[in-house]
């Protein structure tokens, strides 16, 4: 019988397989049906080595484990099929993440450097930021305290990042600082090379693939189900109009989630879109195109619809016969202009909303969003991996004058 290739034995053996095989695995079944002859001491390293390099034949499928290409394509195994499903939830989370608010992206790269082990780890202020998007500390073992400032970048696939971005981002910085470019995109050659520059602050860069692979390991955005299946987190990126449909055991909106036009703008953009409302008769897609144009950061229209979301779960604005208008709520709202009633109206409406202030009123010290998703996970009907939606409702009580961050953490007023 003619001896095969390594490869050509891999190739025969994984057909008939039915669940994918490791190189050891694989040299095994060869040595012992005589398909191969070597005179190595380490045949199932050189069966790695073909499996490793030829990816147009051979796809990694989990830990050391191999199958054919076409056999990850049919998905005939449940590992092929497990392997499938995260390959388009890897699809998918790109997707979202491009499409998210720029500000809440910020808060997905915050909430990847905490749980990659950075600490400190804080948003900077929409305005008067000088590129700097988040600050963090890197310790390690207690020896070494890196600080670093990091800029985030919601970018398309091919709209790659220059070199200029990392020379701007040098120059927000301080002498001791490190620097990090977090983008959903990719990096152009001058950028990788404007990185490495001797004698100049390092800057690492991860891309969009890279990201994707840090969401998955540290499972922000993800969530693993017990067959260690992916799938998406809807709490973190389902802000649009299904999301109205989400409530929790109380009848109220398990989300909240922030408006345009900046951290500390949310009732200015509030009473914007009611009196636009009020002023003119419109419908969803009408106010949807208000959003685009009122605000440069809004340039997608499915970030828009989620938005008009906001105050439909808040109880303020309601579609009849596919026209928006105000509910008994908005309107008393809208004519006195009262935080402390709005404050009642979005409580009985969004879950965990009071519940949060009166969790701070009682607390003598400070609480870190970290200490009140603890509270929420604890004592209402959600299982967050994230603290997006702690940080929103934290940001809508500062901005309805409740709470208030002190360098200890969130206090009320």
């Amino acid at each position: 019988m003619k001896k095969l290739s390594f490869k050509e034995a891999a190739v025969r053996i994984l057909k008939e397989a039915e669940e994918p095989l490791t190189a050891k695995e694989i040299t095994k079944i060869a040595l012992e049906e005589a398909l191969i002859e070597t005179s190595g001491a380490t045949p199932d390293a050189t069966m790695a080595a073909q499996l490793y390099t030829d990816s147009a034949k051979f796809k990694k499928v989990g830990k050391g484990l191999f199958a054919l290409v076409k056999q990850t394509e049919s998905a005939k195994s449940p590992l092929l099929a497990i392997q499938n499903q995260n390959n388009l939830v890897k699809q998918k989370l790109i997707e979202k993440v491009q499409e998210m608010d720029p500000f809440q992206f910020e808060y997905l790269a915050a909430e990847l450097l905490r749980k990659i082990g950075y600490e400190n780890v804080d948003v900077t202020k929409r305005s008067g930021d000088k590129g700097i998007d988040v600050v963090a500390n890197l310790t390690v073992d207690g020896l070494t305290n890196v600080k670093t400032v990091i800029q985030v970048k919601r970018y398309k696939t091919g709209n790659n990042i220059s070199g200029k971005y990392i020379t701007q981002l040098r120059g927000s910085a301080e002498v001791d600082q490190r620097g990090l470019i977090i983008t959903t995109s990719d990096f152009t050659k001058d950028a990788l090379y404007e990185s490495k520059a001797t004698n100049k602050m390092p800057v690492a860069l991860v891309n969009g693939q890279k990201l994707i692979d840090l969401l998955f390991k540290y499972k922000v955005g993800v969530k693993e189900e017990t067959v260690s299946v992916y799938s998406i987190d809807s709490e973190l990126f389902e802000n649009e109009l299904a999301d109205s449909t989400l409530k929790g055991s109380e009848n109220k909106s398990r989300s909240i989630w922030p408006l345009p036009g900046g951290i500390y703008s949310y009732i200015d953009t509030l009473n914007q879109l009611l009196d636009r409302i009020v002023k003119k008769k419109s419908n969803r897609d009408e106010l949807i195109h208000w959003f685009v144009e009122s605000f440069d950061n809004v340039t997608s229209k499915k970030t828009a619809t989620g938005y008009l979301t906001v105050p439909k779960n808040m109880g303020l604005i309601d579609f009849i016969d596919g026209d928006c208008s105000l509910t008994v709520a908005g309107e008393e709202y809208l004519t006195n202009k009262n935080l402390e009633f709005l404050f009642k109206t979005i409580s009985s409406n969004i879950m965990a909303f009071e519940e949060v202030y009166q969790f701070l009123v009682s607390s003598p010290e400070p609480k870190s969003d970290q200490e009140v998703l603890e509270y929420i996970v604890e004592n209402f009907d959600v299982n967050w991996s994230t603290l997006a939606q702690v940080n929103f409702r934290l940001l809508w009580l500062i901005n309805l004058e409740k709470i208030e961050k002190t360098d200890g953490g969130y206090i009320a007023k």
